[in-house]
């Protein structure tokens, strides 16, 4: 195997390698952090471990050589966080100044989970300070830039984890999404990126935090991203969002297909005006392959609630009723902006002023009044109603492939007009690679309700057999 093919070799295949005595985990190691060094431009990290990497690669390698039985799932396999994900006893900075030495005495529940897997948390990966820009800057790493086009971005706020993935530098990454973090930068990457429903991945709320935001997988490959669901859903009491039930098997769920269910397209959810209409095409052909899968597939007409509209405050998922949710099970939770003014004015001026000048951002109500009145006059569907007569819905992920660095911009609105609406509802979303528009990659939101992460990884599955997209590799190497 040559390097290059070993960079894009999916996490399942290496840990077969590894009980095979193939390759050892310390060589994968190795190789990774040479790869990492050499594609360093991308600024896909903010923090590596390389000392951790081989220490850990070693013991793991000596367990496979002793032939020691029963080891677990991630066994020896590098593993990279969003740097948002607190790691005890490893830098975590939020990708801001007021954090560049923070290293936490608090894990995370994902990372005490990976840990206890056998997985090595090697990086901490970049994304926008606090999470709040869709541009992947900050005053702690340089941009990080998109593997596929360096002039662009590989989005926000987990794009990091995004271009890691995509230039195969490791191939299991961690993200967040609190309205649409890992599946926009996974549709600008072209990877697959899973949102898991609320509590599904319980999490430690640190300093401040977002009742909307989850952990979640981003991967080359869907059965990646199934190990990786594998080794963090739980129930953990220490969360009060935590789902109570416990999370089926993944990895024996995954190859059952999707035959007999209920999938449903929407071009716009009723709403949304896409800033590249060719985007909506090309994720409308590909939701009809689905077709192919033995569903009952329907293009439906309806429109689901904006959860950003301030004229629609009866709304179930209006964004100010997701506040008084996080106050009602987190009291004094604040989010990033307000912990960081109530630090006082010196720490406050060490916050990136794209965060403390929110010019280009228009309010919630300056949104709402500028949607076309002929779309606020129609009917609204409830989203638990649409998922009573449906068991997926498919639509775009984003209506525009990545914008360039520092030229273009969307306001954050545009930008979750399609992703949204799933963090503030509970329900779980992926991004699956559909192609390409103008050399820059698509990808096609799947949705589906609380809980059923299994019934996503099984769609995309299905789709990843019919149309293969791990081939399809940026121009790094």
């Amino acid at each position: 195997m040559t390097d290059t093919e070993l960079a894009w070799t999916p996490a399942w295949r290496l840990r077969e390698m590894f009980a095979s005595k193939q390759l050892s985990p310390l060589e994968f190691a190795q190789f990774l952090l040479a790869r990492v060094e050499r594609l360093e431009d991308l600024s896909a990290f903010i923090t590596v471990f390389p000392d951790r990497l081989l220490s850990e690669a070693k013991a793991a390698t000596e367990n496979y050589a002793r032939g020691v039985e029963g080891l677990p799932l991630l066994h020896g396999l590098p593993v990279s966080l969003k740097d948002s994900i607190a790691t005890k006893g490893q830098r975590t900075t939020y990708g801001s100044q007021l954090f560049k030495d923070h290293v936490p005495e608090v894990e995370s529940v994902a990372a005490e989970r990976l840990k206890r897997a056998g997985g090595i948390v090697f990086a901490k990966s970049n994304l926008p300070e606090f999470e709040l820009n869709r541009r992947s800057v900050n005053l702690v790493a340089k941009e990080c830039l998109n593997a596929w086009d360096k002039t662009r971005t590989s989005g926000g706020s987990s794009g990091g984890a995004g271009v890691a993935t995509a230039a195969g530098l490791g191939p299991l990454a961690l993200g967040t999404d609190g309205g649409g973090s890992i599946r926009i930068p996974s549709s600008f990457s072209g990877i697959f990126g899973l949102q898991p429903s609320r509590g599904r991945v319980p999490d430690i709320k640190g300093d401040f935090g977002l009742l909307s935001s989850v952990v979640g997988p981003m991967t080359r490959d869907v059965r990646d991203a199934a190990m990786l669901m594998q080794a963090v859903a739980c129930s953990d009491e220490r969360d009060p969002r935590t789902r109570r039930d416990a999370p089926p098997d993944y990895l024996a769920e995954l190859d059952k297909g999707i035959a007999g269910l209920r999938v449903a397209w929407s071009s716009d959810l009723g709403r949304v005006e896409p800033d590249e209409p060719a985007i909506v095409d090309l994720c409308h052909e590909a939701a009809q392959v689905f077709r192919k899968f033995g569903v009952t597939y329907s293009e439906p007409t309806f429109r689901f609630e904006d959860p950003h509209d301030e004229l629609e405050l009866d709304g179930d998922y209006a964004k100010w009723k997701m506040a008084a949710l996080s106050q009602q099970l987190m009291p004094g939770m604040l989010d990033p902006i307000s912990w960081a003014m109530s630090q006082g004015k010196e720490a406050w001026s060490k916050v990136a002023i794209y965060i403390r000048d929110r010019s280009d951002r228009p309010t919630m109500l300056d949104y709402a009044l500028s949607i076309d009145p002929q779309v606020r006059r129609r009917k609204r569907t409830h989203i638990d109603d649409f998922f009573r007569d449906h068991d997926l819905l498919l639509c775009p992920v984003i209506a525009r492939t990545a914008f360039r660095c520092g030229v273009e911009n969307v306001t954050p609105f545009q930008y979750t007009a399609y992703t949204f609406i799933t963090n503030v509802a509970g329900y779980c979303g992926a991004s699956v690679p559909i192609g390409f528009h103008q050399g820059m990659p698509v990808g096609l939101q799947i949705i589906g309700r609380p809980g059923e992460e299994h019934l996503l990884l099984r769609a995309a599955r299905m789709f990843e057999q019919e149309r293969p997209w791990a081939q399809n590799r940026p121009p790094v190497d």
